[in-house]
Order: structure tokens, then sequence, then C-alpha cells
């Protein structure tokens, strides 16, 4: 999802009651989206919890977003947390990946 879709679906889910945090390389454009509650991450793209295979550091990520969202009694606060890829890390990662989706003629007329 993207995070405009995730600041409008917040603001659903929180109407209903339910508190709920963003985790967002790009607060600004969530915030902008009217997300009520944003843990910022120094992330690339792609990888929002973290390095791929490491589920220590993906749980830290995952426990600190929650701790955050409980220091956030009322909606609209921005915490940002402490993680950071070094810019050799982001390379060796190499550009994003994305799923290119090709439509079927016969799919036209569904």
């Amino acid at each position: 999802m993207c995070c405009w879709s995730v600041g409008l679906v917040q603001r659903e889910i929180e109407a209903a009651g339910l508190s709920t945090i963003s985790l967002s390389m790009i607060p600004e454009v969530t915030a902008s989206a009217g997300a009520p509650r944003i843990a910022a991450i120094e992330h690339p793209f792609g990888v929002t919890l973290g390095r791929p295979g490491d589920a220590a550091g993906q749980l830290a990520v995952l426990r600190a977003a929650l701790h955050a969202m409980e220091g956030m009694a009322e909606p609209g606060g921005v915490v940002h947390l402490p993680f950071e890829w070094t810019s050799s890390e982001k390379l060796a990662l190499g550009p994003p990946r994305h799923r290119r989706w090709r439509l079927h003629p016969d799919d036209l007329h569904r």
C-alpha cells in the first residue's frame, strides 16, 4: 500500500475507535493524507521493517512503532524511529524491483 492509501485506511479505523500507527519513509506525505499517527523510519523503500532475513531487527522496528503509538494519546503525532541504513547498505540493495502487470486482451471484456 502507498502512504496515501494507508493514511485513508487509518482514518477509517480510528473513526471506529481503534488506534493506529503507520510506518512511513516519507512522513510528510503520509501526514498530508491525514494519517492519525506516524512512525517515521529512515529505511529504503521496499524494506520498511528492515533487512531481509533479519527477524530480530524487524521485530525491533515493530516494537518501536507500537511503543511510539502508546506514547501518542491523541492523533496527529509523528515520532522518528532510531533506525537508519548507511548509504553503502542502501546501494547494496540495488534499485527497487517493481512488478510489471501485463493486461491480457481477454481481461478487457471481464
